[in-house]
């Protein structure tokens, strides 16, 4: 099946007008393979997101997602695909490209060749409402303790791992020495790269180390 990259924001779009929740959109994210590509922080390349162990996760306006306190930027996915897991699981969207054509678009299309092209009026972004993606937030099964159990870790993440490859690449393109990495705090580091403190220093080590 031909894929179809859309943006985030016009897919909530099409989700609000089929009557699925932004909640419904977290779920499903949070339960299916990788739906979504996006921009990981320091990186140029759209890579797929995957969700599977993340313990919380929200979509914003924008195009963008946060997953595990990690903002993902110019999220596309696949529109089919997408509509395909919702149906699998009872949810039909309902939306076509005829949901398209709006009262306002009509009258536009009413009206004489030079009128329409006289104003060029910016239009707003399409996309769903604020209150969509207000919902548009899952939060996975942690204990009341609000610790996760011991002895029970599953596959690494990967963000230790990207993190260093992150950092090995720019001192390759010489954006920072290996003296200024050594020197640079965790902090600034950790926010550079959109990591933890604890994944910027280990991270670090590996980049140094190799």
């Amino acid at each position: 099946m031909a894929i179809e990259l859309i943006s985030l924001d016009e897919a909530s779009r099409r989700l609000e007008k089929s009557g699925i929740s932004g909640r419904a959109f977290a779920e499903l994210l949070a339960k299916s393979p990788s739906l979504l590509l996006g921009i990981f922080p320091g990186k140029e390349l759209r890579d797929c997101l995957d969700l599977s162990r993340v313990t919380s996760f929200r979509a914003e306006p924008e195009n963008v997602v946060i997953a595990d306190n990690v903002k993902w930027t110019d999220i596309k996915l696949d529109w089919r695909q997408l509509r395909d897991s919702f149906e699998s699981r009872g949810g039909p969207v309902s939306w076509s490209w005829l949901s398209n054509i709006t009262p306002e678009m009509l009258a536009r299309a009413r009206q004489p060749s030079p009128t329409r092209t006289a104003s060029a009026v910016p239009r707003p972004p399409r996309r769903a409402r604020l209150g969509w993606f207000e919902g548009a937030v899952f939060t996975g099964a942690i204990p009341p303790s609000g610790q996760l159990p011991r002895g029970k870790r599953g596959p690494k993440s990967g963000k230790r791992e990207n993190t260093a490859a992150a950092i090995r690449k720019d001192l390759k393109d010489k954006m920072f020495t290996v003296d200024a990495l050594r020197a640079m705090p965790e902090k600034e580091l950790a926010a550079r790269y959109g990591v933890s403190r604890d994944t910027a220093r280990k991270a670090r080590n590996d980049a140094l180390q190799s």
